[in-house]
């Protein structure tokens, strides 16, 4: 009997790594906790695919089912759906600032895509990442975050 151990103890163990290092199997997403979203405001750092530099985007999960923040000119307000594998934002208000035409351009995108949005997870960065069926489409960090590594970048070229 020892002779079977061996191979049995290798096949076990294989097992047992294949089934810890898997990854999910396509149409599975790991969704985000509402705990998860509530707290300091999210910073925009990616839209479609593209870096913001440039502009302020965000996003505050402020209470349960309301997202609020500045779209680069104007502030709006939002509701959102967060149940059985979906999440989505269906934009609401808007204030009515006028800015010049290519921040306003770069707002108008970024509340159309907010429409586009199906699902939220955090990776594991700790960035909010919205997708849509084309993919990701936002991604953002906590505030908090953007100005420690903003500290350590300025601290660095002191």
């Amino acid at each position: 009997m020892s002779r079977f151990r061996l191979p049995l103890l290798l096949s076990s163990s294989a097992l047992l790594l294949a089934a810890c290092t898997g990854q999910p199997s396509s149409g599975v997403h790991t969704m985000v906790e509402e705990s998860q979203l509530r707290g300091e405001a999210w910073s925009v750092i990616s839209l479609n695919g593209e870096n913001i530099t440039d502009a302020t985007l965000s996003l505050n999960f402020h209470q349960p089912g309301q997202v609020a923040g500045n779209a680069g000119c104007n502030n709006y307000m939002a509701t959102y759906v967060h149940n059985e594998g979906l999440f989505t934002i269906t934009t609401g208000g808007v204030t009515m600032m006028a800015c010049p035409k290519p921040l306003m351009e770069l707002e108008q995108k970024f509340l159309n895509t907010l429409g586009d949005i199906s699902q939220a997870r955090i990776n594991a960065d700790g960035i909010l990442v919205l997708s849509g069926k084309d993919g990701e489409k936002i991604k953002a960090t906590r505030r908090s975050e953007e100005r420690r590594v903003g500290k350590e970048c300025r601290s660095r070229w002191s």
